[in-house]
């Protein structure tokens, strides 16, 4: 008894094959009809049906409705579905952030299963994604300031800078993989953040001064000189109930208090120490 073919038939039809050799000359990473239209002026019932058909053989990935990734694309460690093709046709405001954003910038070793694409409450999951790695992280108060847009694995993806990571990943560092995956992210970006930048971006996040509590005593607590720009706003208007450093559900509400920038350190500094090695 045959065994099922694992892949679809990669057979091509003279105009699927038409169309196959354009995105192999041109090196097309993603097409819509549009751009086949522009390129082989055929009709547009046409166009996609040879596009429809070039996905069912396995030669396009359908990314959104009229949207294909070629096979050809490379994929930035990731198998087809290409998370990054769907990114870059997405017309819905999303930034990358949080641990995904630090993997690509090369401040941590530890990237994420799915990429982390952060986008406003109410945005909705295409469809055609049903099979890309992407977990969509819905915030209050969504805002692009300090993403910008940039080419990644050969696409243009929208990413938050080193300083807008930090904000986000210290007001919820459970999306960094807690605070050890946090630490690892401030060690390794503390010497090249524009620090004022991070102090202006945390005013447009809802927990943005407990993140600029957080990170000022995480940089104390690793033995480096908090930046005057983080220190003078970490410390400012103390809070009357101080935070947490570590979430209270898994490390309890006791610790030494550091009273400066109002965070009780509710978690070994030994243990959270040993991470920056990695």
């Amino acid at each position: 008894m045959e065994s099922e073919a694992p892949y679809p038939v990669r057979s091509l039809s003279r105009q699927e094959a038409q169309v196959v050799a354009w995105l192999e000359a041109e090196r097309h990473a993603t097409v819509t009809p549009d751009d086949v239209a522009e390129a082989l002026d055929w009709e547009r019932p046409t166009i996609r049906k040879v596009l429809a058909r070039l996905a069912e053989k396995g030669w396009l990935v359908r990314v959104a409705q009229g949207r294909y990734e070629t096979v050809l694309a490379e994929t930035g460690g990731f198998a087809l579905p290409n998370p990054w093709a769907a990114l870059s046709l997405w017309q819905q405001p999303y930034y990358v952030g949080f641990q995904s954003a630090a993997y690509e910038h090369g401040l941590t070793p530890d990237r994420p299963g799915d990429v982390q694409a952060c986008v406003a409450y109410g945005a909705r999951r295409p469809r055609a994604w049903s099979e890309f790695p992407i977990a969509l992280v819905w915030q209050r108060g969504f805002s692009r300031a300090g993403a910008g847009e940039r080419d990644l694995h050969g696409f243009p993806v929208w990413i938050a800078s080193p300083e807008k990571l930090l904000v986000d990943g210290a007001a919820r560092p459970s999306r960094m993989g807690g605070l050890p995956g946090l630490l690892r992210v401030l060690d390794r970006a503390r010497e090249q953040a524009d620090w004022r930048r991070v102090v202006e971006l945390a005013a447009d996040v809802p927990r943005g001064r407990p993140a600029l509590k957080r990170l000022a005593h995480l940089v104390v607590l690793i033995g480096a000189e908090v930046a005057a720009p983080l220190d003078k706003a970490a410390a400012a208007r103390p809070a009357e109930h101080p935070i947490l450093l570590a979430e209270k559900r898994l490390h309890g509400g006791g610790g030494e208090l550091d009273r400066r920038y109002g965070v009780i350190r509710n978690i070994d500094a030994n243990s959270l120490r040993e991470e920056i090695r990695r």
